[in-house]
């Protein structure tokens, strides 16, 4: 999965980072949705996120933590199956207007290859945003080098 190429639509961007602005203060969260890949196709595969689905914050404190509605990420795991999707990440914001993952984060972050797109809103500015993919961790020691930046192209 480190190899994986990812595109993201301007359009899908452009609502997330809208999302985002729209939340503050609060941390808004989501899924981003790509085409599953065949079995038989290769590792490096150009993943496109088709699209995104808002989630309602349900964190009990939405200024400093996301939890997406459980009832969404139920609906969007029935969908995409349903549709030949897959959730291959999420998207949260961080109303202090930073993109690095915070230790709240990193501990949530289980699932290897998952993709992360963080975007830093504040007051003045929601057009910072980056992503971050969760890697295998290698040894104990590893665990707070788990999270590589990663760059989307955007369309």
């Amino acid at each position: 999965m480190a190899d994986d190429k990812i595109v993201i639509a301007q359009q899908v961007l452009d609502d997330i980072l809208n999302h985002a602005a729209q939340s503050w203060p609060m941390e808004c969260c989501g899924l981003l949705i790509a085409k599953a890949v065949d079995d038989g196709a290769p590792e490096n595969c150009v993943r496109p996120v088709l699209r995104h689905v808002p989630a309602r914050n349900v964190s009990p404190d939405p200024t400093i933590t996301f939890e997406i509605d459980p009832a969404v990420l139920l609906r969007t795991h029935r969908t995409v199956r349903a549709q030949g999707e897959d959730i291959i990440g999420c998207y949260h914001s961080h109303p202090n207007g930073l993109t690095e993952p915070s230790r709240t984060d990193l501990a949530r972050a289980e699932q290897p290859g998952f993709y992360w797109l963080i975007v830093g809103s504040s007051a003045v500015n929601t057009r910072k945003w980056a992503v971050y993919q969760r890697m295998p961790i290698l040894s104990d020691d590893a665990a707070p080098r788990f999270f590589r930046h990663c760059h989307w192209q955007v369309l």
